[in-house]
């Protein structure tokens, strides 16, 4: 049984969709399916998504010929063991996880105010995407609306906020926090393209979290990218002119991704 790490490109196409598994009838040959699946649908799994088997004896588990999951496959303390004589192939996650706890399967996520006001507190939370939690909310409220928050793929935080749920969360994945000092928080999980037109419309002083692929035009100006960019978190890759790219390398705050000059082999860069 092997156990690697989900992509971020894995992660993000999930689709969120939730299916309850039924007995297979008469010699059904397997099953196939995308997002979140709860119990045992087959002998035969292939899987791009969550896998819940809290609730399921180790009895039926033991039955599952083959198991493949590109994601994660929950298991409870009475069954956690039980995968050992299946033949598994798990790229991502294997995770024991409270029966009480919810799962969600997310390609983007922003927790906003409203919603962590709205939630009751003690919340057991399980996603599986992207996360952005919106620098507005108080720490202290985190705190009491959250008892346990794990996350598989990115989450985007404050400082103070990720110290509020230090102890209560669980990130397999990448945390990428934004500093006190953080402008308005701009995204991109997908692709986006710098233009003169875009830039200019953007709040000067703009804390920019790239995720996917940003790609800068050449006749976007360095005193443009100055004014409007004043913290860079690079994830995925950034490539556009030299000097540019050195200005955002100057101000990046977390790289785990690249910078690329077109026709340029990629190079990874760390930041201070």
């Amino acid at each position: 049984m092997s156990s690697e790490a989900p992509s971020m490109e894995s992660v993000s196409k999930q689709e969120p969709t939730t299916v309850e598994a039924e007995p297979e009838e008469g010699g059904h040959p397997g099953f196939g399916q995308n997002g979140l699946v709860r119990g045992i649908p087959g002998k035969k799994i292939a899987l791009n998504g969550v896998l819940d088997l809290r609730g399921v004896s180790a009895e039926e588990i033991a039955q599952i010929e083959t198991l493949d999951v590109n994601g994660v496959v929950l298991l409870d303390d009475a069954n956690r063991a039980a995968l050992a004589g299946v033949a598994a192939n798990v790229n991502g996650s294997i995770m024991t996880a409270d029966p009480a706890m919810r799962v969600m399967v997310q390609p983007d996520l922003e927790i906003t105010r409203a919603m962590v006001e709205a939630m009751p507190a003690g919340q057991k939370l399980l996603v599986i995407g992207i996360i952005t939690v919106s620098l507005d909310i108080p720490p202290a409220l985190l705190a009491e609306k959250f008892d346990d928050l794990r996350l598989v793929g990115i989450i985007i935080i404050g400082e103070a906020q990720m110290g509020a749920l230090f102890g209560r969360s669980e990130t397999t994945g990448v945390t990428v926090t934004l500093s006190p000092d953080s402008g308005p928080v701009v995204r991109n999980i997908g692709s986006a393209n710098w233009t003169v037109d875009y830039l200019t419309r953007l709040k000067e002083g703009s804390t920019f979290v790239n995720v996917g692929s940003t790609q800068i035009n050449d006749d976007v100006p360095e005193e443009l990218v100055a004014a409007k960019i004043g913290s860079y978190y690079n994830v995925g890759s950034t490539s556009g002119p030299h000097a540019i790219l050195e200005l955002l390398r100057a101000r990046c705050r977390t790289n785990l991704g690249s910078f690329d000059e077109p026709g340029e082999e990629d190079e990874v860069s760390d930041c201070d």
